[in-house]
């Protein structure tokens, strides 16, 4: 349906989320989307959906409007009406989107909002703990600190509590204390060799050949038809060749000092 204002209906105790949507199937879709993923923006509707399960929610047409301007005029109206309620799910008063650069009024909105969002959310969000339990509190991280308790930041292990976590994360616990057999390590050794797709076969000439690269030396312009054939020319290893081919330069030092490599287009 086109250009309606919604909601989203706990029927469990009809509280509700308002919106508004130029195509209200494919706004319903984003929205259990994200609601079922765990990142809907409302925090109040996602909580509440997690807690009561999809079957106790309906996606409900409020109104609907002929001229499409009007939707977020409409939204409003709602939201001013409902927003800061027990009952509304909605996160922010606002039915337009946040600009890059939003307006000072605006921004005062957004910020009444978030605090409304907040206490709604934790109900000790601009409390203060008084002296006492400070205190309480701060004698009570002395106490842990000395004894060595705790894994938070700040605390210190006893070196005892510190062997016993070694000893914890050592080897496979789900398997400790078990020994295999000597058919079992050799089952594993030659499932951990090579390529087992490829064990057994052999290219062809014909592929060698489709699969070489052909190397030139530059300073004296000799050219090899692959990798292997150039390493046997100069006896050198092929983490030599590799590098020198990776990084341009011409070999630095040793016997084979100023010779430089490149690969040659096929």
């Amino acid at each position: 349906m086109k250009n309606v204002i919604y909601k989203i209906r706990n029927v469990a105790n009809n509280k509700f989320y308002i919106g508004s949507a130029t195509d209200s199937r494919k706004r319903f879709w984003g929205h259990r989307k994200m609601l079922k993923n765990g990142t809907h923006h409302s925090v109040l509707l996602q909580r509440a959906w997690n807690k009561y399960g999809e079957d106790f929610f309906k996606f409900e047409i409020f109104k609907k409007l002929k001229d499409r301007s009007l939707l977020q005029s409409e939204e409003q109206k709602l939201l001013d009406e409902h927003f800061g309620k027990d009952y509304c799910y909605n996160v922010s008063p606002n039915a337009d989107t946040p600009s890059r650069n939003p307006t000072p009024e605006h921004r005062k909105r957004l910020s009444e909002a978030t605090k409304e969002q907040w206490k709604r959310a934790d109900p000790r969000t601009g409390t203060k703990h008084s002296a006492e339990t400070r205190a309480l509190i701060s004698q009570n991280l002395k106490k842990a600190h000395e004894e060595g308790r705790g894994i938070h930041k700040g605390y210190i292990q006893s070196e005892e509590h510190k062997k016993k976590i070694s000893e914890a994360l050592k080897g496979n616990q789900c398997a400790k204390g078990y020994k295999r057999t000597e058919a079992e390590k050799e089952a594993l050794r030659q499932r951990t060799l090579g390529n087992q797709n490829w064990l057994g076969k052999k290219h062809t000439e014909e592929s060698k050949a489709k699969m070489s690269k052909r190397i030139l030396e530059i300073s004296t312009n000799t050219e090899f038809p692959s990798l292997s054939a150039t390493l046997e020319h100069y006896g050198f290893k092929m983490p030599t060749l590799q590098r020198v081919l990776k990084s341009g330069k011409p070999i630095s030092k040793g016997p084979h000092k100023g010779l430089h490599f490149q690969y040659l287009t096929n």
